[in-house]
């Protein structure tokens, strides 16, 4: 089983390995824990992803997805139903360290 800070120890040349074997472990893709989870996590993500659009299924919210629109290198926002009201989509940006910027809300 892939344990949450794995993502700290796994070296550039088995990214692409790692991140197959991580979508395959529902616990660790899913849900608490996951790289997104931490600003380590999230400036990792950026850096080694290319640019471009990721989603996966909600842990928090069943039938719908998050959403992660990375630039690579230079920052990404993640996109989810809000928890307070589901009608509205939470929009955070993060930039290339993986904090938090702003925090915005549109309609779902």
């Amino acid at each position: 089983m892939i344990e949450p800070k794995d993502v700290m120890k796994v070296s550039d040349e088995d990214w692409e390995q790692f991140k197959k074997d991580a979508a395959k472990d529902e616990l660790y893709y899913n849900g608490p824990g996951d790289m997104m989870d931490t600003p380590e996590g999230r400036a990792r993500f950026c850096r080694l992803n290319e640019s471009g659009a990721f989603n996966k299924p909600d842990p928090q919210n069943p039938g719908y997805k998050i959403w992660v629109f990375n630039l690579q290198g230079q920052g990404l926002v993640v996109k989810r139903r809000s928890q307070v009201d589901p009608r509205l989509m939470e929009d955070i940006e993060y930039d290339a360290d993986g904090k938090e910027v702003s925090k915005s809300y549109e309609p779902a």
